[in-house]
């Protein structure tokens, strides 16, 4: 009986003292790799003593990640990937982490397009903006390599589409709200509007537009100082798809193409890149982004093109499919990147089947290989924008808000605290001038250089095709 007293004394002694053990705090900060099954309350019990402080290793782990990329980036607490680098803090660092943000709040400025006619872009990039300043508030804002926390507040205005509205309310964000940034500008008219604004003030701005214009002067060719994007170019969607018309054995075309300067930006890089390649426009003409009616479909099929280009956006984009198909149901459709969205495919309906286009990786993720460098950030994005919108389907544009909001992020992490305003403005500027590198988004993996405020290739897209209401992969060895 003794002896059976002693064993359960012992059984007690231990249940007691091992969680004891387990929840001690290192006596210093160490680095940890994630494992399968790990979740960050699990590691905050362990390692912290309360599942509870798991925010103090999310912001740890990205403050060191502002210093070092190969730390992690943790968007969603609820999301970490086996083999992710984490920091680990000690109690000291993790006590301060978790307490209230003492610093001076930092702001960043958000527009975009959603009412009129680029809403079917805008109103994905909204619901984005709405999730991420979500999470800002879950976490506390952002911590500064000195420790200091600070609260982040994302205002968020809508440009109705609009070139002077989107001006108008740039300036507000810039003048009257102090943001530290500005992501703004669904449309490239929009984004050109809001350029100059941003540049007068010295004001960081990310574009979610697509034209080289917004970061690049077409003239001078010189990088705009103040000014970012984060779609992928018309100039990598022309090479697409002259790759494609190449392929096919196409050697005439016509080019339809929204009045916008998205269109035109659309129709000068296409027609640069199949003329590279021998492949004559043999006509080309405008249209309205509302139209529903497409009289130039005569023209074109007595032009003699065997195949037509669409520079647009939905709806118009969904309407001039429909037309082309109206007129000539075996003619091929090839669309623009600016089609890589639910909304297309909805409005053109059946007219829609067998259209190609180039998209980002995104729209895919899915299918690609485990090793591709965007495929965790991607698959993160979707589960985090379904959940956020209880279902809505994810598409390119609200990707392009995601990565430019991160970019703000990092920016404002990498702040020490007491910085003017215009100090903020600055380091946040050359953050991500000097930062973005090797940066696997939405849209790519960003190399920003001081002479290219986008940082990607051709290749940041991939080629689709639209069979049975939705998108499927279709490479070059499928051609």
């Amino acid at each position: 009986m003794k002896r059976l007293f002693s064993l359960v004394l012992v059984i007690v002694v231990l249940a007691v003292l091992v969680p004891v053990v387990g929840a001690a705090p290192p006596a210093q900060g160490e680095e940890y790799t994630v494992r399968a099954g790990d979740w960050l309350s699990k590691l905050a019990d362990k390692y912290l003593g309360d599942p509870m402080a798991y925010p103090a290793i999310m912001k740890a782990t990205n403050v060191k990640h502002a210093a070092d990329s190969s730390y992690a980036y943790i968007l969603n607490p609820d999301i970490i990937e086996p083999g992710q680098k984490l920091w680990i803090p000690d109690a000291e660092e993790a006590a301060k982490l978790v307490g209230a943000a003492t610093g001076t709040p930092y702001k960043i400025g958000f527009c975009a397009a959603i009412t009129g006619g680029g809403s079917s872009l805008g109103v994905p990039e909204r619901n984005t903006a709405e999730m991420v300043a979500a999470q800002l508030t879950a976490e506390g804002g952002v911590v500064g390599p000195d420790g200091v926390g600070h609260a982040v507040e994302v205002i968020m205005y809508d440009t109705e589409s609009n070139p002077d509205t989107a001006a108008s309310v740039a300036s507000r964000l810039i003048t009257e709200d102090e943001v530290d940034v500005l992501v703004c500008g669904t449309l490239s008219g929009n984004s050109m509007a809001i350029m100059p604004l941003a540049a007068e003030n010295e004001v960081p701005y990310i574009s979610m537009a697509s034209a080289r214009a917004i970061i690049q002067d077409p003239e001078t060719k010189e990088s705009r100082k103040w000014a970012f994007k984060t779609p992928q170019e018309n100039l990598h969607s022309g090479e697409w798809q002259a790759l494609y018309l190449e392929a096919k054995g196409i050697t005439k075309i016509c080019d339809l193409y929204e009045n916008t300067g998205y269109g035109q930006d659309c129709l000068a890089n296409t027609k640069a890149a199949v003329e590279a390649k021998g492949i004559e426009l043999v006509y080309e003409d405008t249209f309205e982004r509302s139209d529903t009616e497409f009289p130039q479909m005569a023209s074109v099929q007595g032009s003699g093109c065997e195949a037509v280009v669409v520079g647009a956006i939905p709806p118009g984009a969904s309407m001039a499919t429909v037309a082309a198909r109206d007129t000539d149901p075996n003619l091929p459709v090839i669309q623009g990147h600016g089609v890589c969205n639910q909304a297309f495919i909805d409005l053109a309906g059946d007219a829609a089947e067998g259209t190609v286009f180039p998209c980002g990786r995104l729209m895919i993720a899915d299918l690609l290989p485990d090793g591709d460098p965007q495929k965790a950030m991607l698959l993160r994005y979707a589960a985090d924008y379904t959940a956020f919108t209880d279902g809505e389907p994810i598409d390119t544009f609200g990707g392009h808000a995601l990565d430019a909001l991160l970019w703000a992020k990092e920016g404002l992490s990498s702040l020490e605290d007491g910085m003017s305003l215009a100090e903020r403005r600055v380091a946040v500027r050359d953050y991500i001038e000097n930062n973005i590198k090797d940066w696997p988004g939405t849209g790519g993996v960003f190399n920003i250089t001081a002479d290219d405020h986008l940082g990607l290739t051709y290749d940041a897209l991939t080629f689709v095709k639209v069979e049975n209401g939705t998108w499927v992969y279709f490479p070059p060895e499928q051609w």
